[in-house]
Parts: C-alpha cells; sequence; structure tokens
C-alpha cells in the first residue's frame, strides 16, 4: 500500500499496478464497488484509490477501523466539494456505508447520497410529500435539484437510515437541529430556516404531534452589553462610555443604537492597539481623531478589528478586503454621533455622574467622511430608455413561472407576490422599501369633478383613478404585505 500511495501516478499503471492491486483487494473491493454505484471515468476512479490508500498508510488502519476525527480530514481533504461523484463523494459514501459516520457539513450533497442509498424515485417521493403541504400554505416550491428543503429532508432520512417521511420522529427534528448548530455561517441559518418548514409540514400531515424545535428568530435579542463585557480586546473605561451610551440615549430605533455601538467598540479595539493611553471620550484630541479618520480611510480592512468571537472572522482574514465607501462613512458616522451626543447630554458611568462633554474640536468636522468616499458611495442613477422601460413593462405584465425560475434559483415567494411587486414597480414608481410597508387595503378608487390629467382636461367617471396609499413611517414595516399585493393584483 505504500508502495502504490508513494509512486508516482504514471508509474503505477498497467501490469504494474494489477501486481500490486491484487495483493490489495480486500481494501479495493469495497471501494469498487462503492465507486460503481455513481457513473465514473477510470482517472477519476484511479486518483480517488489513491487518496484513500494514501490516508490508510498514513494511519496504518483500514478505513473501516477509522474513528470519526480520521474520515472528517480525509473528507475535508478530498477534492470536489460540491460533486455527485469522485473522490470525496465516494468518501461520504464509504464512511456512511461501513462505519456508520455522516459527515456534517454545509456544502455536503445529502441529495444525491440519498439517492444513491435509498433511490432516486423514493428520495423524491418523500420529498414531494412534505412539500406538498408547504406549497398549499403559500411557501415557495423549492423544486429545483439541491432546494434546501431537499438538502434538509434528506439530511433527516440519512440520519434516520429510513428514507420514508413517516418514520421521522421528534428526536430526529431535534437531532438535525443540534447538528446544523454546529455548523454555523450561512450554513446554519438556511438549514435552520429549511428544518423549520419541514417540522411544519410533518405536523401539517400528521407525522408530528406538536413542535419539537422553537422559531427563535423573532425573539429579542440578548442584551448586547452583557454580551459585549466578554471582549478582552476592549478597555473596560471605553467599554463603560459605549454601554452608557447604548443604555441612556433614549432617540432613536434600537437597532440603529446597537449598530452605532458596534462601531463605537470597533474604534475601542482601534485605542486599545494604537493609542492605549486614549481610555475614555474626553481624552481624544483633534491628532487622534484624525489618525482614526486615516486609518478607516486608507487602511482598514474587513474585520480587522472585530473580536475574536466573530463568526466572519476566519473568512475576513482569509480573504481580507477594504472596507467599502458605505462601511467607512458608518464607522465615521457612529463616532459623529457618539460625540455629538456627549455634547448634548450628561450620562452616568460606572456610577458617576459627567457632564456634557467639552471639547475643543467639532466632531462633526473632525470625522467628516471625505468627499471622494462619498462621491463613490452614492447612487449614479441613468435614465432609462423609453424603448427599454417598454420592454421592462411588458416582462412584468407576461411574467411568469418558468421565467421567474430561469433568474431566481429558489424563490421564496409564491408567483402572484412577484406579479404584483413587478407591476407595481413599473406603474406607480415606488420603491422597494415603500412596496415593503404598503399595508391591506391600500387600493382605493376615488373620482371627484375637479380632477384633471395631465393636459388640463376634465377626467370622466370612466377613467376613475387607482390610489395606492403607502405609508410614511418607514421604521414600521407592515407584516401582511403578501395580502396586500393580492389585493392590488385583484382589484387591479
Amino acid at each position: 500500500m505504500e508502495q502504490y500511495a508513494t509512486a508516482p501516478a504514471g508509474f503505477m499503471t498497467g501490469g504494474r499496478a494489477r501486481n500490486v492491486l491484487h495483493q490489495l483487494a480486500r481494501f479495493e473491493a469495497p471501494f469498487l464497488d462503492t465507486a460503481g454505484l455513481t457513473p465514473h471515468m477510470d482517472t477519476t476512479l484511479a486518483a480517488a484509490r489513491r487518496h484513500l490508500f494514501t490516508s490508510m498508510a498514513r494511519t496504518g488502519m483500514a478505513f473501516w477501523a477509522w474513528p470519526q476525527e480520521i474520515w472528517v480530514e480525509v473528507i475535508q481533504t478530498a477534492p470536489g466539494r460540491t460533486h455527485t461523484s469522485g473522490t470525496r463523494f465516494w468518501m461520504l459514501l464509504l464512511a456512511y456505508l461501513f462505519c456508520d459516520m455522516l459527515y456534517i457539513g454545509a456544502s455536503t450533497v445529502y441529495g444525491a447520497m440519498a439517492e444513491v442509498i435509498f433511490g432516486q424515485s423514493v428520495v423524491e417521493t418523500q420529498v414531494n410529500t412534505v412539500r406538498t403541504p408547504l406549497v398549499e400554505a403559500g411557501y415557495a416550491a423549492d423544486q429545483k435539484q439541491g432546494g434546501r428543503l431537499q438538502w434538509v429532508t434528506c439530511l433527516c432520512m440519512l440520519i434516520n437510515r429510513n428514507p420514508l417521511v413517516e418514520t421521522f420522529s421528534a428526536q430526529l427534528i431535534v437531532t438535525v437541529h443540534e447538528l446544523l448548530a454546529a455548523i454555523g455561517g450561512a450554513g446554519q441559518m438556511t438549514g435552520g430556516f429549511a428544518l423549520m418548514r419541514l417540522q411544519t409540514s410533518l405536523c401539517q400531515l400528521g407525522i408530528l404531534d406538536e413542535p419539537a424545535i422553537l422559531d427563535t428568530s423573532h425573539q429579542k435579542t440578548a442584551y448586547l452589553p452583557a454580551v459585549w463585557q466578554n471582549d478582552a480586546s476592549l478597555d473596560p473605561i471605553w467599554f463603560a462610555w459605549v454601554r452608557a451610551f447604548y443604555d441612556q440615549t433614549l432617540y432613536g430605533h434600537e437597532i440603529s443604537r446597537r449598530q452605532t455601538c458596534h462601531f463605537l467598540l470597533v474604534a475601542g479595539r482601534w485605542l486599545n492597539t494604537y493609542h492605549p493611553e486614549v481610555k475614555e471620550p474626553a481624552q481624544w484630541d483633534e491628532a487622534v481623531a484624525a489618525a482614526y479618520v486615516a486609518y478607516t480611510c486608507n487602511e482598514a480592512r474587513r474585520g480587522d478589528l472585530s473580536p475574536a468571537s466573530s463568526k466572519n472572522r476566519a473568512y475576513d482574514q482569509k480573504t481580507p478586503q477594504k472596507l467599502s465607501p458605505g462601511g467607512i462613512d458608518n464607522r465615521l458616522g457612529a463616532l459623529r454621533t457618539f460625540f455629538s451626543q456627549l455634547q448634548r447630554r450628561t450620562y452616568t458611568v460606572n456610577g458617576k455622574p459627567y457632564p456634557r462633554l467639552q471639547l475643543t474640536w467639532l466632531p462633526q468636522e473632525t470625522f467628516k467622511t471625505p468627499n471622494a468616499i462619498l462621491a463613490a458611495r452614492q447612487p449614479n442613477p441613468k435614465d432609462i430608455q423609453e424603448d427599454t422601460w417598454f420592454k421592462l413593462i411588458w416582462a412584468a405584465c407576461t411574467l411568469t413561472k418558468d421565467k421567474l425560475y430561469a433568474s431566481s434559483r429558489n424563490p421564496q415567494y409564491p408567483l402572484a407576490y412577484y406579479r404584483a411587486a413587478c407591476l407595481i414597480w413599473v406603474t406607480a414608481a415606488r420603491r422597494s422599501d415603500e412596496i415593503r410597508r404598503l399595508s391591506l387595503g391600500c387600493v382605493s378608487r376615488e373620482w371627484a369633478l375637479e380632477m384633471r390629467d395631465e393636459q388640463g382636461n376634465q377626467v370622466e367617471p370612466a377613467q376613475e383613478l387607482c390610489y395606492l396609499r403607502v405609508p410614511t413611517n418607514k421604521s414600521a414595516v407592515k407584516k401582511d404585505f403578501v395580502k396586500c399585493l393580492l389585493t392590488v393584483i385583484y382589484e387591479g
């Protein structure tokens, strides 16, 4: 096996390879049987066999005796992350079939694995069984190959070792929920949403009596200063000021204060790194402020001042990117807001009241975002030519299911939603945030004697106008958006 694994690929061919592999038939036979479950080429087969034999020679153990840690390493180092055949896929199958070990990863092709093990027709039938109640309730069809509903359903099949959804249990849902939590990142979020949909379908089908896991996406977030105080990269004094700002600034929405405090913590880590002598706002001078502006505009990278617990820290460090113009403006804007509030109000920090901050420099001017960055952030709209606009109107009026799926791999809303949104956009000239704020009953028809058209002629009663009432409060996003848009379609 060491001879086969260490020999150059071009050397171990023909009769020489057959002589060696004949002595390794005990290890090669199960591998060949597994690879034979999928279409493949001889070159792909040789590369996968070399990867498997190299790992066995290195560990001194047959692959069916490998513990989970070795299997994870072998799978992660195999090429073909999302392929449905080849080295990585065959390693996944070997681990599952011979060692009862299912690798958990965000990009793992569980749908293809389930189809190989249980049969394509069986998997398709069972996935359609759980999809039907969701479509009837208004959820996206998720019919594309590799959709998240199929992905999480097939994951449940593999863990359950039975493809029939009527055998799914509450304990299985809880187990999958815990495994998804270990993935982290976007895979955890999208997989969690799909698992909630699967659970909803199982309850509708009567397979589950009640939900096994609860949707926590709408629950109020934890008290953030309690989370922030575990950050060792912050000076305690600066953190106390940020906490006082979060607790005692009553203006604006809580989300805005949270975002502002996030950027204030970034500034605190910058102080701890470059100016550790500055621990509170009164110690800032114009030179320190100018240094922070220069750093933010020229040197800062995404994630360079993030806490160690940040989920995106590893990715940002692996692929460093400069801050976008919007990111630069947000960081500087947070300090403009912070120091302006300290000048206007008194704050109590660590139980000690502080008077309004007296500065010899102007925060609004010192932390001002450079004009070049503001210009790069601003949109640069262009007039749409009339013939192009007519094409958009025609596309909105003739939107079909095929066209929708051609542009969106996994639409999240019914087709009627997208038709309504497109028609509102091309006829009422509403922005996306205004469309989101539309409420049920927002369409009304009126006619009055004084109504005139664009040429000043009186509008006849038969030409009554359709009015779209758009709420002015941007902070109150309406929940009945879909119902509203359906009203627009049926009344319009």
